[in-house]
């Protein structure tokens, strides 16, 4: 059970449970390096899908290119091998159950790799030393025609739940295609992702806008800032030490409070990031727009939880959650009024 084009197996064996929008990011740089991985499916029809048809992706302007998964798929129930590490891709409401049944293929010794945001590693059942965090620092989305597009370049934060820093031989079957960086502070960088991710789907998803919409008002630039300064405020009560994502902003100097950058150039800085992904409508203002259940709670949601633990007032960030499950319930609808209420607060 390992990729055709490799003649010898000198990796881990590699296991990919949940085939999306990350993972075949993940898939193709590992496909291109010659590093033999397995792709699990929930079920027959998934299954199917993956022999019959090639996924198509496309990173920025270049070429559109088949991803095939002929010959390396297999559904859980039919699978008998153990892997070394097994990368999940199940949403955070689906993780636990992924978890539970993928474990018996879990060699000993193994590890699952998370990738999901928020702080995954605290809501399932494994022990710690049996996982490891990866912070995904690109964007890949599906569009309507079927096909998943990487907007941007960006690397593959991995660090151990146990604080200690993984194997390096990620970076040998990812790059050049994703850049990989071993930690032994994955906390520092799921707070930054988090802080990000917060504006970037959470806020965004508030008024259902593409990033350039967002960021072209200076409501949303406003009420962005309003979002970093919260989650600055948590990082900084509890002592973490944040790690900054490559191509990404410290939270710490976009929120407001000592150390942060000129008013001015915090607003240039998110106006060049609509001005860049104008037509981005994230993952989650996607499920918005499909009548599906977003993942806020895993986001703003998560800022909200771990405050009020802290004692720390988040009104801007409980006002989106609030929000955002109103849409999901169909009992509102987007106003780009919020972000004015957002900013004010």
């Amino acid at each position: 059970m390992q990729n055709s084009n490799t003649t010898q197996n000198v990796f881990p064996k590699i296991a990919i449970l949940g085939m999306g929008a990350i993972t075949l990011s993940i898939a193709r740089a590992l496909s291109r390096n010659k590093v033999p991985y397995f792709v699990l499916t929930r079920d027959a029809k998934r299954k199917s899908e993956l022999l019959t048809n090639p996924l198509w992706y496309r990173f920025g302007s270049g070429e559109t290119e088949p991803i095939s998964f002929e010959g390396i798929t297999s559904s859980l129930e039919e699978t008998k091998d153990n892997f070394d590490y097994i990368i999940l891709g199940a949403k955070s409401a689906n993780l636990e159950e992924s978890i539970q049944k993928s474990l018996p293929l879990l060699a000993k010794g193994g590890r699952f790799v998370l990738i999901q945001n928020g702080f995954p590693e605290e809501i399932v059942s494994v022990n710690a030393d049996q996982i490891l965090g990866g912070v995904v620092g690109w964007n890949t989305q599906k569009l309507s025609d079927g096909v998943y597009f990487q907007s941007n370049a960006g690397a593959l934060i991995l660090g151990g739940a146990d604080e200690t820093s993984p194997e390096s031989f990620w970076k040998q079957a990812l790059e050049p295609y994703i850049p990989v960086i071993l930690t032994s502070n994955l906390k520092g960088f799921r707070w930054h992702k988090l802080g990000i991710n917060s504006v970037i789907n959470g806020l965004s998803a508030s008024c259902q806008l593409t990033l350039g919409e967002l960021f072209f008002k200076k409501s949303g630039r406003s009420a962005a800032i309003r979002v970093l300064t919260e989650v600055r405020n948590i990082i900084e009560k509890i002592g973490i030490k944040e790690e900054v994502v490559p191509g990404s902003v410290s939270v710490g100097k976009l929120g407001n409070g000592k150390g942060a950058l000129p008013f001015l150039l915090r607003h240039i800085i998110l106006l060049a990031i609509g001005i860049k992904y104008y037509r981005i409508r994230t993952s989650m203002v996607q499920d918005l727009d499909a009548g599906r259940k977003t993942e806020i709670d895993e986001l703003n949601g998560q800022i909200v939880t771990k405050s009020k633990k802290w004692g720390i007032i988040t009104p801007v960030n409980e006002a989106i959650v609030k929000k955002i499950k109103s849409l999901e319930e169909g009992k509102d609808k987007p106003a780009i009024s919020f972000l004015e209420e957002l900013a004010r607060m």
